[in-house]
């Protein structure tokens, strides 16, 4: 604890330096400065650390408006991130819209098949396009009943001449039935659908149910 003495000589020192009296107010700061002058820590050296400490902390605080500011970029990065999938979904969806449209061109050859006395009332559309895989046949009934477990309808193309059958493909019901065939309708223009048995017989039961010419367009 200090001299009490010396602190009224510090006081003393510290009031001749003014003009005038000292109001209490003043006389109040006069006595916490002559405590100030008196603290041995006012006049101690800091540490040569010190400052480097201080220029860090300065460094590494942002102030709350650079905060706001990199809050912000980052939610124009994620803003800008989720715009980029968007775009990219468009421009999937862009392909993917010219492919269909690309599919559903008009095919290169058409057929109405036509019943049998084995199913009357029955009919089916034919399209056919040629691609690289060969030729895309897709074939749409109306009238045929499904078939029992172990039968099944098989599509056939038929050359010219009559003597050759080409399967291109089986199918159960008739609606919206994807077929494919190796060979060309120019060469083989009638288009038959037979009902067949799982027997192990690849040949033809002969039982047409449907029949009809391929249009050639000319």
């Amino acid at each position: 604890m200090s001299d009490p003495h010396e602190k009224e000589l510090r006081e003393a020192l510290i009031a001749d330096a003014r003009d005038g009296p000292l109001d209490a107010e003043a006389a109040a700061e006069l006595e916490l400065l002559a405590d100030l002058l008196a603290d041995p820590s006012t006049w101690s050296t800091p540490p040569a650390e010190l400052e480097d400490r201080v220029v860090q902390a300065v460094i590494e605080a942002e102030p709350a408006e650079t905060q706001a500011l990199h809050a912000r970029r980052r939610r124009w990065r994620r803003s800008g991130a989720v715009a980029g999938v968007a775009a990219a979904f468009v421009a999937i969806a862009l392909i993917v819209g010219a492919l269909v449209a690309g599919s559903s061109s008009a095919p290169d050859y058409v057929a109405v098949l036509h019943a049998t006395p084995l199913t009357p009332g029955a009919r089916a559309s034919v399209n056919i396009t040629r691609n690289d895989a060969g030729f895309h046949v897709s074939l749409d009934a109306q009238g045929l009943a499904p078939l029992k477990t172990g039968e099944f309808y098989q599509a056939w193309l038929r050359s010219a001449d009559g003597k050759t059958l080409v399967p291109v493909g089986s199918f159960n019901e008739g609606n919206d039935v994807t077929l494919w065939a190796g060979v060309s309708p120019v060469n083989f223009p009638t288009l038959t659908v037979t009902r067949e048995r799982a027997d192990n017989d690849q040949a033809s039961s002969g039982q047409r149910v449907l029949v009809g010419t391929i249009d050639l367009g000319g």
